[in-house]
């Protein structure tokens, strides 16, 4: 396969800020996010657990 170049530019890597303080709306965004990412898993579990408690009544 041949790649030709379209004049398409690489996108960076995001890294958040060392000192984890948003600087801007892109890292307050990008933090927000993170943080979900790191919660979903517990909201998950909180949300089964609801279904389930209302099931048993």
């Amino acid at each position: 396969m041949t790649m030709t170049d379209t004049g398409v530019k690489p996108i960076l890597v995001y890294t958040p800020p060392e000192d984890g303080k948003p600087r801007n709306a892109v890292d307050a965004k990008w933090m927000r996010l993170h943080r979900a990412m790191l919660n979903r898993r517990t909201r998950l579990a909180k949300k089964a657990g609801e279904i389930e408690d209302r099931d048993r009544h």
